[in-house]
């Protein structure tokens, strides 16, 4: 029987829409290395197998639908998509916070439930996939998790990119992110970004991660400076 248990394995496989012919993929997979402290009883090596075959399926799939995009605008759809924020919501709408296997003081601190960790399970469990059923089922179950998203919109969403962008254009340097605050426990953080360019405050974002809080950062700069509504 599987030190996580059947029945629970059996569930995330539904959910993933993929039986794994050998199941001690998935279980190494999901086992963090406060654990497995040997790098062959822990799922980092798989984390960084998994992290390629997801960059390759995400810019393959990117590449066939957008035909006339550019490579700067794939390359920010990519971004979005493949980010720790993005990846951590995919984790738990697979409820692989219930399965991911860590040590009690990890356990205590609610380890499961950082973005952190849940982004690194996920590329672990993709990279298991790959060596469990090849890259084509690989590339199948990642695209099938997709989370919702419209290219049209990504100015908006990808607001640091599209600041970065403006400051490259007209002054030849980007804008500089700096944390301001920080309060919380460790699993429930929440930041206080600003985005500065020559010592002008140019806005203030807040955030369950930095990424986020620097994402609402530049995006009350992009209002405030008339580049967005």
């Amino acid at each position: 029987m599987s030190v996580l248990g059947n029945e629970r394995l059996e569930k995330l496989q539904r959910n993933l829409g993929y039986h794994f012919q050998d199941p001690k993929h998935l279980e190494l997979a999901l086992t963090h290395r406060s654990i497995g402290h040997q790098p062959e009883r822990n799922n980092e090596r798989l984390e960084f197998l998994g992290d390629a075959v997801l960059q390759l399926s995400i810019s393959s799939y990117l590449y066939h639908r957008f035909p006339r995009l550019p490579e700067g605008e794939l390359a920010k759809i990519r971004s979005l998509l493949v980010r720790e924020s993005t990846l951590a919501e995919v984790a738990r709408d697979l409820e692989l916070n219930h399965c991911l296997m860590v040590g009690k003081g990890e356990r205590r601190a609610k380890a499961q439930e950082r973005d952190s960790l849940l982004c690194d399970v996920l590329e672990a469990v993709y990279g298991a996939i790959f060596l469990d059923g090849g890259y084509n089922e690989a590339r199948r179950v990642i695209i099938e998790h997709l989370p919702q998203w419209d290219a049209q919109q990504m100015p908006l969403i990808d607001a640091k990119s599209t600041l970065q962008e403006h400051f490259q254009q007209v002054a030849k340097k980007p804008p500089v992110y700096r944390l301001v605050q920080e309060e919380g426990p460790d699993h429930d953080k929440s930041f206080v970004v600003e985005v500065r360019f020559e010592e002008e405050c140019l806005g203030t974002g807040r955030g369950h991660t930095k990424k986020e809080a620097e994402q609402e950062a530049a995006r009350s700069a992009l209002v405030k400076m008339g580049i967005q509504e």
